[in-house]
């Protein structure tokens, strides 16, 4: 049976009428009154309630349109659903202002509207001649939460509107519903943003702790290096000096040889030159914060410095009685010696690596050379001493590294000849390195090398019949000139 005819059963006549609300409800008439209510919008399958709730009221008012919509927070309203007498507008989302001609001051008060003003708003289809009427949704502390309307011919404005009315509850309840759904899809939203910044957050500072824990390694390490430099620094200086002091005092025997004496002023020569040799290295060290280190070009003989550093380190090897032969591998070639670098520089870097070969071999030999390639300088020196520790070819160039930073270590040293020279090298553009020699043939070869400038094309071009004296003048000349 269809609404309208239920409705015409229970109220067939005055007498029909109930008293009291309790008596309508108890009527076994009014069970397919409200089935008759739920089961229309037969059509509102797969629909949201709300949108069900809107179609339910078109069919039930006999309205043209049958509209829900939101406050917003600018005032206005914007439609959730709208519906015809057979259709839903899905996708159809409407704008609109409403000037309320009385204040409502109740829940689900029906309003007194403009109705011209809304439907031109609205853009609605076949509204010409309609009336607008209205129900406003509230919230429990008056707050205006939306509006319901119904638009149909003025004769029917009373049952729509007592229709808006009817559903105006239900219609509250889903607006609410929404409004919490929006409000928890919110805080849902800020809730994952938060977990999201909390996980950065969190792998933030698990990657700060690894990096603080990485750096107090660095620190322990870097303490431990320099409590034992300071310590072989302290060694390295008191044992030269005991045998200094020792020695003197020695001297001032009025019974004593000239052969003893010479002896003496021999080994005093030889720790003096020692301490002059650690006092060097600190220097360079404290040096370095200079920018012009390394970058003092001038022309010079390479096989001159060679030669200089064979003769001095051959006067070492001979007063330290090591069974070691010292051999200078001259160049093979006929192209010029003279190169254009920082000499004061490249001397120290091959001082430090001779001094460092002949400490370390205790006997054998110990060759070094250079070979002059297209765009740059090969400079080695290879001996047949302890070698390199396996995994230590690049730590060893490191300040204050050794291969054994024990105090009663077979042999001396500060562990800063390796570092400054790195530090030369790289002051000039160059690099270097070492490994280990053949199994068979033992000991470590050190090799750095350096860029050589444009420069020095125009050195080759000077005759090399000249004088060497001419040669580096000549260069010289040109580096000045700032022709290059």
């Amino acid at each position: 049976m269809s609404l309208l005819g239920t409705i015409s059963k229970l109220f067939k006549h005055k007498q029909a009428y109930p008293k009291e609300p309790s008596a309508f409800f108890s009527g076994g008439s009014v069970t397919e009154l409200i089935d008759a209510i739920n089961t229309t919008a037969s059509n509102a399958i797969g629909l949201t309630s709300l949108e069900t709730l809107t179609i339910k009221m078109a069919e039930i008012s006999k309205a043209d349109y049958v509209l829900i919509a939101r406050m917003t927070d600018e005032s206005k309203f914007r439609t959730l659903c709208i519906s015809n007498k057979s259709d839903l507008f899905k996708k159809t989302t409407i704008e609109f202002n409403i000037e309320f001609l009385t204040i409502p001051s109740k829940n689900y008060t029906t309003l007194n509207v403009d109705s011209k003003s809304i439907l031109e708003q609205l853009h609605l289809p076949n509204t010409n001649g309609k009336a607008v009427s209205a129900v406003l949704i509230s919230d429990t502390d008056n707050t205006p939460l939306g509006v319901v309307l119904g638009i149909g011919k003025d004769k029917n404005s009373l049952t729509i509107s007592n229709v808006l009315r009817f559903f105006s509850y239900n219609a509250s309840t889903e607006i609410k519903h929404l409004l919490s759904k929006e409000k928890l899809e919110t805080k849902n939203k800020k809730l994952l943003r938060a977990e999201e910044e909390l996980k950065l957050k969190n792998q933030l500072l698990d990657n700060l702790n690894k990096n603080m824990s990485k750096a107090k390694q660095v620190v322990d390490e870097s303490s431990r290096l320099k409590s034992a430099f300071l310590a072989n620094l302290s060694h390295e200086i008191r044992t030269p000096m005991n045998v200094i002091m020792g020695f003197t005092e020695l001297l001032s025997a009025e019974n004593m040889s000239a052969d003893q004496r010479r002896n003496y002023i021999d080994i005093i020569q030889q720790n003096g030159t020692r301490l002059l040799h650690i006092m060097d290295s600190l220097i360079d060290i404290s040096r370095f914060q200079a920018k012009n280190i390394g970058k003092e070009q001038q022309a010079f003989s390479v096989d001159q410095m060679m030669e200089q550093l064979n003769n001095n380190f051959q006067s070492e090897i001979d007063l330290s009685g090591k069974p070691l032969s010292l051999i200078l591998e001259r160049n093979k070639t006929n192209e010029s010696d003279i190169v254009i670098l920082d000499k004061e520089a490249t001397y120290k870097v091959m001082n430090h690596l001779l001094d460092n070969a002949v400490k370390f071999t205790a006997s054998g030999t110990i060759s070094f050379g250079y070979e002059l390639k297209e765009k740059q300088i090969l400079f080695y020196v290879q001996d047949t001493g302890i070698g390199v520790p396996d995994g230590k070819e690049k730590e060893i160039f490191d300040l204050f590294r050794q291969g054994d930073l024990r105090l009663s270590r077979q042999f001396g040293g500060t562990g800063l000849g390796l570092a400054i020279a790195k530090r030369y090298v790289n002051a000039m553009n160059g690099q270097i390195w070492c490994k280990n020699n053949s199994p068979q043939a033992q000991g470590a070869t050190f090799k750095f090398s350096l860029p050589l400038l444009s420069t020095n094309e125009k050195v080759k071009k000077i005759s090399t019949k000249k004088h060497p004296r001419q040669i580096i003048e000549s260069a010289t000349a040109i580096i000045n000139d700032g022709s290059f």
